[in-house]
């Protein structure tokens, strides 16, 4: 893309007059807190308002995630310009923050982390946002607060809770390939108690494919193979405040489903770009995380706030010899395997904080969590390609037989934080950090330290600058440090460093414009090593990130809101590899939405996601890799809600992909083409 391309991509969402996030000077959505579940909103924060003027901070409300076609929190998350959601061959959306991959994020709900503590990785897809009330998400720099882990930023889901009275919903929905998507929960409060029941059922047989979709032996026009999914979730969410100044709250989440793996769509065998040809799928699982809370105001200038969580997994990862999905023992066929893989991770922390007035406000943290992961079940040698790990049971020529395997492995990771806030004046807010990490396992033990310090300053009434720098760490996961084959005992931490600089332009009351510049090294990146046979992970010395943002959002004329986000991003990899853009990260992403509120209930809304310059390198294991661009694609949303009944029963039909277009995240794995959907809400 020409320099004047990329120049009118960045200027057009401040021409349009649309933020850089909802928190430029006030929210442009007022929405009411009442049935917020507030422990989880600052569980890792002192004062907001003061820390996240600093950083570059979005949200999406519960308003935007209704009325757009989101149904999961990858899907709402999507139209952050910074935030790449793709698919690829494992059939679960990866959730990259400026180039930084999914497991460089922390994950939260309400505070709480839960990143599989396995690969440290995590599945938004599991989480439907009829039970979320809002979502934060952090770029790049972030507090200390948030612990080691976070290099590319921190999405905070924040859920619903229970308020007094009754009150409940009922939705269904379906559509092409999708029998049904129900939904419904119940929630009230009678004195001091609060409640909030929710549960959900989701099945697809499959997804459609795009009518120009190019059909080869692997796969055929019309539907996508093994790409069926089925989900059922329950929530709770319980509260107790005996007085004004204490509250607990309970919450508890789970999950359950099955879903095909979709294989390469590509018949060429010496295509060098192409993944191999698997057949796999999740034929079980099932999560459950369970969290205790509890906030008390000990007196008007110390509280304290404490949590205890757990999160658990289990899942049947299963590879077959071929396309039908029934047999592992074929002698022929290397690297299938039959496993059971769990992982879980008990945590606590403890965040006492002082509030010295105008002299500020300091904040400790501290926070102990335990990883844990078992797996056992068969595996066959892998061959020459090694695709799966193996456990360790070799390569070579045919036959190939299942061996049974079995591993398990835990770790500990502690961090202890203070975090100074300060308002020196009444137009400037300063945030200074400091934490220490430690992680404790067999073989050795590592440590870091990470900082973090931001200022924010309104330098005229509508006007805002802001920057921030942290240096922060990350420690290797489990399945990194020892899932065989691919495991490196001897991996240490990988190092960022963030610098951040934005503008925040106030125009009216109702339109707000932005931009950020940023710069992000990373030292010690720690990724698959393909020139090793079977690949290994490996610290590369060093990775950079750089470009900028720009976002704005108006809402100038009554009943209309709109938004546009873009973000231009180059990854530089600085270890001397032969490559130069790191795979899979686009240097060009565009995003639009808009939707207008008539006074008779109908709701009118379409968005528009334009993702370009995304790269992808040879399979091959030679020592310099190849690359080849990837197709640049638009997809557009479109979705009408119509109230009836005073607001109490809601139709909506909408269509994804509205054009049609054939388009990939990865290499060889079609996304959904067009998809027709409606559906019906009732709240009581």
């Amino acid at each position: 893309m020409s320099f004047i391309v990329r120049y009118l991509l960045a200027v057009l969402p401040i021409c349009c007059l649309f933020p850089l996030h909802a928190h430029a000077f006030e929210t442009m959505i007022e929405e009411s807190t009442s049935d917020v579940f507030s422990l989880g909103e600052i569980e890792v924060s002192g004062s907001l308002d003061t820390v996240e003027s600093t950083g570059v901070v979005r949200e999406i409300t519960r308003e935007e995630m209704q009325k757009s076609s989101a149904r999961t929190v990858d899907e709402a998350i999507t139209l952050m310009s910074n935030v790449n959601v793709r698919t690829g061959g494992e059939g679960v959306p990866r959730v990259d923050i400026r180039g930084f991959r999914t497991r460089h994020v922390l994950f939260l709900l309400d505070g709480i982390p839960i990143n599989s503590a396995l690969d440290q990785q995590f599945d938004p897809s599991i989480i439907p946002v009829e039970n979320v009330a809002r979502i934060k998400v952090i770029a790049g720099a972030n507090s200390v607060l948030y612990g080691q882990g976070g290099l590319g930023g921190v999405i905070n889901i924040i859920t619903k809770k229970g308020t007094k009275g009754f009150s409940g919903m009922l939705g269904i929905e379906s559509g092409d390939g999708t029998p049904y998507y129900a939904r419904g929960s119940v929630s009230g409060g009678v004195g001091k108690f609060t409640y909030l029941v929710s549960g959900s059922a989701y099945q697809r047989d499959n997804f459609p494919l795009a009518s120009d979709f190019t059909t080869s032996a692997e796969e055929q026009s019309g539907y996508r193979t093994n790409s069926d999914n089925t989900r059922y979730n329950g929530y709770v969410s319980l509260g107790y405040s005996p007085t004004n100044d204490l509250t607990f709250g309970l919450t508890f989440n789970y999950a359950q489903g099955a879903y095909g793996k979709p294989s390469s769509a590509i018949d060429n065998k010496f295509d060098p770009y192409a993944p191999p040809e698997r057949y796999a799928r999740i034929d079980a699982y099932h999560t459950w995380s369970l969290q205790l809370s509890t906030d008390w105001q000990v007196t008007k200038a110390f509280s304290v706030r404490g949590s205890w969580y757990y999160n658990f997994v289990s899942q049947h990862d299963n590879q077959y010899d071929d396309e039908t999905y029934t047999t592992f023992d074929d002698p022929f066929v290397p690297n299938s395997y039959k496993l059971v893989n769990r992982a879980a991770t008990t945590g606590v922390s403890l965040q006492p904080r002082y509030d010295f007035g105008t002299k500020g406000s300091v904040t400790l943290g501290l926070t102990g969590q335990w990883d844990s992961w078992d797996a056992e079940g068969m595996v066959k040698p892998g061959g020459d390609d090694h695709a799966q790990g193996g456990f360790g049971v070799g390569g070579g020529s045919p036959p190939y037989y299942l061996y049974p395997v079995s591993d398990n492995k835990s770790l500990g990771i502690y961090s202890a934080a203070v975090q100074y806030e300060v308002s020196p004046l009444d137009k400037l807010n300063f945030v200074a950090g400091y934490a220490y990490h430690w992680q404790l396992r067999d073989e050795r033990n590592d440590s870091g330290y990470s900082i973090y310090l931001g200022l924010a300053y309104d330098i005229f009434k509508k006007t805002r600058i802001n920057g921030a720098y942290q240096r922060n760490i990350r420690f290797p996961s489990i399945s990194q440090l020892y899932k065989r084959d691919s495991n490196n005992y001897e991996l240490v931490p990988e190092i960022a460093h963030h610098y951040q600089l934005g503008v925040e332009q106030k125009l009216s009351r109702k339109t707000v414009i932005g931009a950020n510049g940023f710069l992000s090294y990373v030292k010690n990146f720690i990724a698959l090593d393909q020139t090793m046979n079977p690949q290994h992970y490996k610290n590369f010395s060093e990775f950079r990130f750089y470009g900028f943002e720009t976002s704005a959002e108006t809402r100038l004329i009554d009943g209309l809101a709109m938004k546009a986000d873009y973000t231009y991003l180059i990854s530089d990899d600085r270890s001397g590899g032969g490559k130069d853009e790191l795979q899979y990260i686009p240097k060009d992403k565009l995003t639009f939405s808009a939707r207008y509120d008539f006074d008779f209930g109908l709701t009118p809304y379409v968005s528009v996601v334009y993702v370009a310059n995304s790269y992808v390198y040879t399979k091959t294991k030679a020592p310099v890799a190849s690359k080849a661009k990837m197709k640049d694609y638009t997809v557009v949303n479109a979705k009408l809600n119509q109230k009836l009944m005073k607001g109490k029963v809601t139709l909506y039909m909408g269509v994804d992909n509205l054009f049609n277009e054939d388009y990939e995240q990865s290499y060889g794995i079609p996304r959904p083409g067009r998809y027709i959907f409606g559906g019906a809400e009732y709240r009581f």
